[in-house]
């Protein structure tokens, strides 16, 4: 049986537009999950990491058991692009690091026919680089601040501001090789994410 190098697919898309929960369908058809979010969470906890953010934005961003306080930290980052761009210095290389690492693991087991990366900063940290398939996450701007509002109990202006940062959604949407809409139910978004896993992943092992 021919060696087939998995595909891998970045998801991209707007603040609070279902990213994850189209990554995790991808997940459930045999795709290997890379959540880079979950890695940049980890990391600001290890000591390494711990003492630089803490030495670039002060003692304050702890919280009362001396951990990094990660809505206080947000508050800072999201209010000056320099102090974001300090944070993404600090992280981002151990991430992708860890990406590659993980990519590279993955291929020489040859146990999935793809891969699926999502992270908030896809373009933006150049992640997309990696990827064969960028899908871009259509989500209504009222959707999204729904979401945020009763998911991640965001305050009135706070997606905005966060997204502010970040590439403007048209240009990641033009920049995509496929578009899923999530404006509607689960089930229509799961029917579309298995649509492309046929045409996309299913179909080059069939091929082969």
């Amino acid at each position: 049986m021919n060696f087939i190098k998995p595909k891998i697919i970045g998801i991209t898309g707007g603040i609070s537009s279902g990213k994850s929960t189209i990554a995790r369908m991808l997940a459930s058809l045999g795709a290997e999950y890379i959540d880079a979010d979950e890695m940049c969470h980890k990391l600001i906890h290890l000591k390494k990491f711990k003492d630089k953010i803490i030495e670039r934005f002060g003692i304050a961003i702890q919280d009362n058991f001396d951990k990094i306080d990660r809505a206080k930290l947000a508050n800072i980052v999201f209010q000056d692009k320099n102090c974001l761009d300090d944070l993404c210095n600090i992280l981002h290389p151990v991430v992708i690091e860890q990406i590659r690492s993980k990519i590279t693991e993955i291929e020489k087991q040859g146990r999935r026919k793809a891969i699926v990366i999502d992270a908030a900063l896809l373009e933006e940290s150049e992640l997309s680089l990696m990827c064969d398939f960028v899908i871009f996450v259509n989500t209504s701007k009222d959707h999204r601040l729904m979401r945020s509002k009763t998911s991640r109990h965001w305050a009135e202006g706070e997606l905005e501001k966060r997204e502010h940062f970040q590439m403007i959604l048209e240009e990641k949407k033009k920049n995509a090789e496929y578009i899923i809409d999530n404006n509607l139910t689960i089930e229509n978004t799961f029917r579309q994410v298995k649509e492309f896993w046929q045409h996309y992943i299913e179909n080059v092992y069939f091929r082969k």
